[in-house]
């Protein structure tokens, strides 16, 4: 066990120095960048109503990708140094999902601990939960209400230190840059003339962002029998898609692609378990389909 932990570390420091935060640092910048240029220049390039409809798949594709962001944020993966990481993935990451790392990770690593996905358990898992298409359905509508957000926020404000005070201290001082970050992004934009990027973009996180993460989770959670049928709760698959631009784009990106490896050495960041993934028979274990699986779910649960 020592050695393994040792072997570990070991591969951290490999794939996760200095050089490699910076890109990570760079990536994120690049990504609000690309975010912020299209919503206000996007505009130029076409009629109003194609670039709101655009505008949402943009923000949800952003949402999505800066979720796995912070999903290395939790595991203190964004540079080498753990409290650089939380300084650093907090005020890039966080100012838009509203959420320290920090307040993410007990719950995160309840979910490492889980044996089985999809149960009350599991607090990754559990909003996303559905044994037939009729709680499917209304898991789906719950989502869209915002209902799912919204719980998961004030859930996150409760936690994220060790001490109370600590925790309220922290929780003020959070609240307070992020009010301070949005209440000039606000004026910036409505004094611009550019009153619906805020509605847009808040508007899909809550909504329609819930939804691509469920889709998600069940690509990476659900269990496929031997008959090709699928079930969800108390699955015990943790499955590692390689799959291609669209896949990347729309679905699951480097990130946390490779999640099989990832709940098997979860202290590693994804650069080194690109390099440990290893193609499997097992379909719970591996596969390049993405979009199959999704179907089976949302057509025959």
């Amino acid at each position: 066990m020592v050695e393994e932990v040792n072997r570990d570390t070991s591969r951290r420091r490999q794939y996760l120095q200095w050089h490699h935060g910076i890109t990570n640092i760079i990536y994120i910048l690049a990504m609000h960048a690309a975010l912020i240029g299209w919503l206000w220049y996007g505009r130029l390039a076409m009629p109003y109503m194609i670039f709101v409809l655009v505008s949402i798949l943009v923000c949800v594709i952003h949402q999505r990708i800066l979720s796995e962001w912070f999903h290395e944020a939790t595991h203190w993966n964004i540079v080498p140094d753990r409290t650089w990481s939380d300084w650093i993935g907090d005020p890039l990451i966080g100012s838009f999902n509203g959420t320290r790392a920090k307040s993410n990770r007990s719950g995160h690593f309840k979910h490492h601990a889980a044996t089985q996905f999809f149960t009350l358990d599991d607090p990754d898992t559990r909003s996303s939960a559905a044994s037939n298409r009729e709680e499917l359905v209304r898991g789906i509508l719950r989502d869209l209400s915002g209902r799912t957000a919204i719980e998961a926020f004030l859930g996150a404000l409760d936690t994220g230190a060790e001490k109370e005070g600590e925790a309220r201290f922290g929780n003020i001082a959070w609240f307070v840059w992020l009010v301070a970050v949005h209440g000039l992004g606000v004026y910036l934009t409505v004094s611009a003339g550019y009153y619906e990027i805020y509605p847009i973009y808040f508007l899909t996180l809550l909504t329609l962002y819930p939804v691509a993460n469920r889709f998600r989770l069940y690509v990476q959670h659900a269990w496929i029998r031997e008959d090709g049928s699928i079930y969800l709760v108390e699955s015990g698959a943790s499955r590692t898609y390689l799959g291609g631009l669209v896949t990347q784009l729309f679905l699951i990106s480097p990130m946390i692609m490779y999640h099989y490896e990832h709940h098997a050495w979860p202290s590693l960041p994804y650069r080194a378990l690109r390099a440990m993934v290893k193609r499997s028979s097992d379909p719970n274990v591996y596969g390049t389909h993405p979009f199959r699986i999704l179907g089976k779910v949302l057509v025959g649960l």
